[in-house]
């Protein structure tokens, strides 16, 4: 009498198979999650480099006189493409610099730090010259805005693109504070990494910067 040779899995067989591809799937997908936004993060790194050059380049040609607005060094920037982050769905993070722009602009450009002579903004120049001048917001965790309308910096607490003077970035954790109505990150916290001294105002702007943590990270 013949053996009969058995080709086809029963159905156990088949369960067990689908169960470990879904258990190799299931273990993975963060790794693949991670690499695409790590590679987002590097894009977006590339992108505020080449806007910081836009920023030398202004500078220098205005005998080193820093940009009041972003509006004035866009001109420098060779392609549109680098103003938007990758993680920005919005059509144009900063909303002001989209408007003024007329296209999408995803980073914030604190250019009223050169311009505005108040007492906490005079300290960051005089105990740190090499602050952060260009910012993304969108690595953090989203947070949620206080109103129904477009995210705003407040809307995001942690991971924070940081682009200094010299033109290093860093990622830094800023964390999102609570004080009084507001909510918001300390100006001191978001561009420098040195202790808030004892003697910066608690007052006005500054006063965010003794408020309670919302989130960290």
């Amino acid at each position: 009498m013949a053996r009969v040779t058995r080709t086809a899995f029963t159905v156990l067989e088949l369960l067990i198979v689908i169960a470990i591809i879904a258990l190799i799937a299931a273990l993975l997908f963060p790794l693949f999650a991670g690499a695409r936004k790590k590679a987002r993060e590097t894009q977006c790194m590339n992108n505020l480099h080449q806007v910081y050059i836009a920023w030398s380049l202004y500078t220098s040609d205005y005998q080193d006189t820093p940009p009041r607005d972003f509006r004035y060094f866009i001109p420098y920037i060779k392609s549109r493409e680098v103003l938007l982050c990758p993680e920005d769905r919005f059509g144009g993070f900063n909303s002001d610099a989209t408007v003024h722009s007329g296209m999408p602009v995803s980073y914030d450009y604190k250019g009223f730090l050169f311009t505005i002579n108040i007492e906490g903004l005079r300290l960051i120049r005089e105990r740190d010259p090499n602050f952060g001048i260009l910012l993304c917001y969108l690595h953090g965790r989203f947070y949620g805005p206080l109103t129904p309308q477009k995210p705003t910096e407040a809307s995001y607490c942690g991971k924070v693109l940081r682009v200094r003077r010299d033109g290093s970035i860093q990622a830094v954790n800023v964390p999102l504070r609570a004080w009084q109505d507001k909510q918001g990150r300390c100006i001191w916290e978001l561009v420098t990494d040195l202790p808030i001294p004892p003697d910066y105002p608690q007052s006005g702007l500054e006063a965010i910067c003794r408020g309670t943590v919302l989130c960290a990270r």
